[in-house]
Order: structure tokens, then C-alpha cells, then sequence
């Protein structure tokens, strides 16, 4: 019969993840799936001109790849976003009133979790646009199942200029959620629409997706009777201290 001590420490390792208990974890999971979400993947141009093709991305219109030197009024380094901006960013482009820039990614590694209903979402992208105008960017996912049918989406932004309070720059926003069962496909969409000047201003930075898969209802169970069966433990022994000491 296993003894307390080695019951408490077993169930100690399983809490610590260092026994598994599901094998749910697989190949789309815990990463950034988005490539090239940094924008660091081509050199950025110093002028706002268009550079092409970028990497990781299927564009339309103007879209392009700034420079944080590029200066002349775009988002420096010191403007609001991110503390890891890098050296670039990505921007609508001169002359058109809407760009976009998408992927599509392949999740089909980890449909078994997916369609069990146990796997999450983490979209975040730091938005913004130049000054008082309203240029903006908005970063969305289509879910698809394995005959491209939507099955749900998700996105983040617009930042308004009034978000920014009038100032050049990127704010960070994020959107959580559950992946659609059937999910076999993830289509990501970077929309940058102009709405004031020659130049689409929507800036966008650091595109991230990240899957997790949510423990199964039997790992929780475990967890859940383990925890007690440690303050059980601890009961029992503070128990005997008082009956052998008397305090």
C-alpha cells in the first residue's frame, strides 16, 4: 500500500505537469503561428514606397513594410507600441484606400483537441494609425472546416484616432476564445482602410495567434482529487501533532 508521503509527492509531480496526464498537446499548439508577424522578415522601406512581395503574406493594394527610421512623420520607435518593435512595421501604402495582407494556416495537426472542444485562441496585434486622421487596422480570423466552410471568426481593432488621443502610433489589443469544432484551417486577414489623406496610415505590428489546448474534464478531476487528498494529508498530520504534542 503506497504510503502518504509517496502519494502526496506523486500527485505533487502530476500538478507540476512533470507526470502527463493528457497527450493532447500537438504540433499547432503553445507558438506564434502567424509567420513573419513582426514585420522583420524584409527591410523596411524609408520612404513608406511599397516593397514586395512581403514575406509569409498574400497581399492586396499597397501593402508594405516601414521602417521605424523611416521618419517623415511615420511611427519612430519611440511612439506608442510595442517595446519589441524591432526595426519595422507594416502600413497600408501610398495611394489606395483599402490593402490587406492574409495567410492561411493549416491546423489539422491538432484536430483531435479541436473537435473535442478543448482548444483556445490567444489574437493580439498592436494597431494604430498617424496623427488626427482616422486610417486605421484591423486584424481578423476566418475558422474553416475541411471544406473551407466558416464555421466562426474572430478580430481585434480597429484603434480609433481617438484611442490613440491624436497621437502617431500602435496600441496593443487581444481577443480570447474557442476554436470552433471542425476547425481544420485558419485564415488571417490584416486590413488597413484609409480614411483621410493620400497615404493609407492604418500601421499594424507584432501579429500574434496563439492555440493552447484547456485540460481535459479527467486531467482536471485529477488535479482536482489530488489537491484535496494534499489538504487531507496535511489535516491528518496536523491532527496527530495536536493529540501527540497537546497544542
Amino acid at each position: 500500500m503506497i504510503e502518504l508521503n509517496q502519494m502526496a509527492v506523486v500527485l505533487g509531480l502530476i500538478a507540476a505537469g512533470l507526470i502527463p496526464i493528457s497527450a493532447s498537446a500537438a504540433a499547432p499548439f503553445g507558438q506564434n503561428l502567424i509567420a513573419n508577424g513582426d514585420a522583420e522578415a524584409d527591410v523596411g522601406s524609408q520612404t513608406g514606397d511599397v516593397i514586395g512581395p512581403v514575406t509569409g503574406f498574400t497581399t492586396t493594394g499597397n501593402f508594405t513594410v516601414v521602417a521605424y527610421s523611416a521618419g517623415g512623420g511615420f511611427p519612430l520607435a519611440t511612439d506608442p507600441g510595442p517595446v519589441n518593435g524591432g526595426l519595422n512595421f507594416f502600413a497600408g501604402g501610398p495611394n489606395i484606400e483599402l490593402s490587406t495582407a492574409s495567410q492561411s494556416i493549416d491546423v489539422g495537426a491538432g484536430g483531435s483537441a479541436i473537435d473535442g472542444g478543448n482548444v483556445t485562441f490567444a489574437l493580439s496585434a498592436f494597431l494604430g494609425g498617424f496623427d488626427g486622421q482616422g486610417d486605421n487596422a484591423v486584424l481578423s480570423l476566418s475558422f474553416l472546416n475541411a471544406a473551407s466552410m466558416t464555421l466562426g471568426s474572430a478580430s481585434v481593432g480597429p484603434v480609433t484616432e481617438a484611442d490613440r488621443g491624436g497621437a502617431t502610433g500602435t496600441l496593443f489589443r487581444q481577443e480570447t476564445g474557442l476554436i470552433p469544432i471542425g476547425t481544420r484551417t485558419i485564415d488571417v486577414t490584416l486590413t488597413m482602410t484609409r480614411l483621410a489623406g493620400a497615404y493609407d496610415d492604418g500601421y499594424a505590428d507584432n501579429l500574434s495567434l496563439v492555440l493552447s489546448p484547456v485540460p481535459e474534464p479527467s486531467s482536471a478531476l485529477i488535479l482536482l482529487i489530488g489537491g484535496g487528498l494534499v489538504a487531507w494529508i496535511y489535516r491528518v498530520r496536523r491532527k496527530a501533532k495536536v493529540l501527540r504534542f497537546g497544542v
